[in-house]
């Protein structure tokens, strides 16, 4: 009788990761797809209405022309755009080298939020099983924030693949210092695309301190070392500050000159908007981050305790009520115009949603692992600080990255969590909350199209801008007008 061949583990090894290779191709091209559909769909319709439309024909597209003309010779002291110009850099060059038409232009913008999905999907693929992986992407598919920087010409989704990459870094287990250089590198890239992302300093800051593995329970302990290794990273991150000071002091500060009168002052309610969000969020992702919740409440109620307490002080601190002029308004702050308010300045939505959303959080980190955790609460609090410090408190600066860090957090719990009787409503919870954001993105599109060549307003407009004509005089309009 012959015997059963004996197994090659070396063969195993490789049909394993062969296998988890394809996994991962299918989940990041499968996602990539997902998200190329509704900007594909726009484009080729040639629908150019609604805030995305009107931003990327009045500002960002002409910008990016008139880089591609002056190429390679670049005035960037007073640009067309609130942010730095990596993105718009980029498309000036596919421009200056031929293609410059319109769609063309446009079609790449969706190849870069293609990439967007593919690129997340691929890493939560990593570590879940396919259909998890474009399942939990889902959300950036369908999301009006990342769909119109998809299919408009606006720099959103490269920064966020930035933001992305910066975390896969720090949360990378090496204990070789390159994944901290390389995000290192790819935070300069990233500020030179968005400013407002020097937060992502703050992770690979804390990367550092929490050393390769970060198995240690305790923070604090080996100060020295910690300090050492802390310090090495905040060297690695200085030409990211550089950058950005460089900036400042060619604008004469945070943005170019024609855009320092609308970003001004600080929203402290921004904080309990992103939790409130969160938890409206868990409406998809609840299936793989409920469990964790239920787990953390049963071993350290006190977390949650501590968390919701945290929450409800966010929410009752500042005022949160919905106001225009304070930069509370569009999005989810529907909900604080809707809800009754306590004591003229606290909204009930925020003060339901905002703890719930710190509870559902706290329990997603309490589980993750110990080194995962840190890293990424310290991004979520380093991000809600540098949202803070714009009078704007919009959900579109906010959504997507909480779609990606609640992605990640439900790729990183443990593998027991997984078989819960909550995992059967996977597909149907992410199919209602995308469902929901797909709604939210068809009533954004509604509208007139934009028209190509419209100018912005007076109050960004300077006397130097190639649009810019002095209004005439009344003689100048009677001797123009061959019926007068």
């Amino acid at each position: 009788m012959i015997g059963k061949p004996a197994r090659n583990p070396v063969q195993d090894l490789y049909q394993d990761s062969g296998q988890r290779s394809r996994s991962i191709l299918l989940a990041a091209g499968a996602s990539s797809l997902l998200a190329l559909l509704a900007p594909l769909a726009l484009i080729l319709a040639g629908h150019n209405a609604g805030r995305a439309a009107w931003d990327s024909t009045v500002y960002h597209e002409p910008f990016i022309r008139q880089l591609a003309r002056s190429f390679p010779a670049f005035d960037l002291s007073d640009p067309l755009t609130a942010t730095t110009p990596g993105y718009h850099l980029l498309l000036a060059l596919i421009a200056h080298l031929g293609a410059d038409q319109t769609a063309v232009l446009r079609i790449v913008s969706a190849l870069i939020g293609a990439a967007l999905s593919g690129v997340l999907a691929g890493w939560i693929a990593r570590r879940t099983p396919p259909i998890d992986a474009i399942l939990l992407t889902l959300p950036l598919a369908f999301c009006i924030y990342t769909v119109s920087s998809s299919a408009w010409l606006l720099p959103d989704n490269l920064a966020w693949i930035g933001v992305m990459l910066v975390l896969f870094c720090c949360l990378c287990p090496s204990p070789a210092w390159r994944p901290l250089i390389v995000a290192a590198a790819l935070l300069a890239a990233l500020v030179f695309t968005r400013q407002i992302h020097i937060w992502a300093a703050a992770p690979i800051w804390l990367a550092a301190w929490m050393g390769a593995q970060g198995h240690q329970p305790r923070l604090f302990d080996r100060i020295p070392l910690r300090a050492g290794r802390a310090g090495i990273a905040l060297l690695l991150t200085l030409p990211a500050f550089a950058i950005v000071a460089w900036f400042v002091s060619l604008w004469n500060g945070p943005t170019p000159p024609r855009f320092q009168n609308d970003i001004t002052g600080i929203n402290p309610a921004t904080p309990a908007f992103i939790l409130l969000q969160i938890s409206i969020l868990m409406l998809g992702f609840g299936p793989w981050l409920l469990p964790p919740t239920l787990r953390t409440l049963r071993d350290h109620p006190k977390t949650l305790l501590a968390a919701a307490m945290i929450g409800a002080a966010l929410a009752i601190g500042p005022t949160t009520t919905l106001d225009q002029d304070a930069g509370r308004y569009s999005g989810w702050w529907v909900l604080a115009g809707k809800a009754p308010v306590l004591f003229g300045r606290t909204s009930t939505a925020s003060l339901a949603l905002a703890p719930l959303g710190a509870v559902l959080l706290a329990g997603a980190l309490r589980e993750a692992p110990h080194r995962a955790r840190w890293i990424l609460l310290g991004a979520l609090v380093a991000f809600a600080a540098a949202q803070s410090s714009t009078i704007n408190s919009w959900q579109r600066y906010h959504e997507p990255f909480l779609i990606i860090l609640l992605a990640m957090l439900a790729a990183s719990q443990p593998k027991d969590l997984a078989a819960t009787p909550l995992a059967r409503l996977r597909l149907p919870a992410m199919l209602t909350l995308s469902g929901t954001l797909a709604l939210v993105t068809l009533n954004g599109m509604r509208g007139t199209n934009v028209a190509p060549g419209t100018t912005p307003p007076p109050v960004h407009t300077q006397p130097t801008d190639p649009w810019h004509q002095p209004e005439p005089t009344p003689a100048a309009e009677q001797a123009a007008d061959p019926h007068g």
